[in-house]
């Protein structure tokens, strides 16, 4: 008989009991109930003696969708229910702040209706989640802001932007051609829509009629040493309040971000504005938080450039698409010049 060993196939048994213990372990160590995640708290020498010091848990969640986060290093993101009704306001409490959203889904006809009047001459946009929203207050020093959909809508102009697409131009050209071989008048170059079409709009959030109000100082900067540190994230939520296609001539956008850590929280809501063969636009308003000194800082930047500056710093290198890099507003808004810079704070 052959001594030789007979090749064997397959994973040692030796091995896979060594990686359930280790994915055990993964998971004990993630519970915080369980010894294992008391071991990872900070440790100080107190005499020969080694003392655990608790993480500070001082905020409170209010999640209908996920349960309260059991420690500071849990991270909640919001999701909208799939059952009826349609209802999900998330929220989180740290000291007297408290920072909420609300998802929901786009304007049916019976409240776009309703919206038409209420923004006489405006024509709406494609999509409007008009009953989401994301707001920050604080109820003991009486101050609210909110950004929504039907505010942000109210700052768009009810008048002629200026703006064409790309081929405006030679359609009013061959228009006026028409006219010295037919019996078109100068009517029919008149421009027929007496809106914003682009829906540009400078909001930067809604605060009450009696609410403290800000104060202008553009010599403040936002604390990018704080905001870039490795903190971890408590709640966080994205949603878009409105959106439209310019009639396949680009997209005009606005998105709320929120993220909130132990000590601070920031808010962007940003209008992305891209006119194919035209210009961009980025739109942005940041709002950072301070709890433990109830400090609010508000900055609103805006950036524009043509069409054709941005699309030369683009590569090639997005395979079939190579103008994919143009739909991310995060790196249009870093090749646009700054046009405009306001900033303003509040000491509640």
């Amino acid at each position: 008989m052959d001594n030789k060993r007979v090749p064997r196939h397959g994973i040692s048994a030796i091995y896979v009991d060594q990686a359930r213990e280790a994915f055990a372990q993964t998971v004990r160590a993630r519970d915080p109930r369980s010894p294992a995640a008391t071991m990872n708290k900070p440790q100080v020498a107190v005499g020969h003696d080694i003392a655990t010091i608790p993480r500070p848990n001082r905020h409170r969640c209010k999640n209908p969708n996920n349960p309260a986060c059991p420690h500071c290093s849990a991270v909640i993101i919001p999701a909208p229910k799939a059952t009826l009704p349609l209802e999900d306001t998330p929220s989180i409490s740290i000291e007297d702040w408290t920072i909420s959203t609300r998802k929901k889904p786009i304007l049916n006809s019976k409240e776009l209706d309703e919206w038409e009047t209420i923004l006489g001459g405006l024509t709406l946009p494609e999509m409007i989640f008009g009953n989401s929203f994301v707001r920050i207050e604080n109820e003991k020093k009486g101050w609210c802001l909110e950004f929504n959909a039907l505010d942000a809508l109210k700052a768009v102009k009810v008048e002629d932007s200026g703006i064409r697409v790309s081929y405006a131009h030679k359609w009013i050209k061959s228009k006026k051609e028409q006219q010295r071989t037919s019996e078109l008048d100068d009517n029919s170059l008149e421009i027929g829509q007496h809106y914003d079409w682009t829906y540009t709009t400078n909001y930067k959030g809604s605060l009450a009629s009696d609410n403290p109000p800000f104060t202008r100082d553009d010599s403040i900067e936002l604390p990018l040493d704080k905001l870039t540190r490795p903190d971890p994230i408590l709640f966080y939520d994205d949603m878009i309040l409105f959106e439209d296609e310019l009639a396949d001539n680009g997209i005009s956008v606005v998105n709320v971000k929120v993220r909130v850590m132990n000590e601070r929280a920031l808010i962007l809501s940003r209008f992305f504005l891209r006119v194919d063969g035209v210009l961009f636009r980025v739109y942005d308003t940041r709002v950072y938080v301070e709890f433990d000194e109830n400090r609010v800082v508000r900055e609103y930047k805006e950036h524009e450039n043509d069409y054709n500056a941005v699309l030369t710093k683009q590569n090639s290198g997005h395979g079939r698409d190579p103008k994919a890099i143009l739909r991310d507003s995060n790196w249009v808004a870093q090749q646009l010049p700054l046009v405009k810079r306001e900033c303003e704070f509040l000491q509640l």
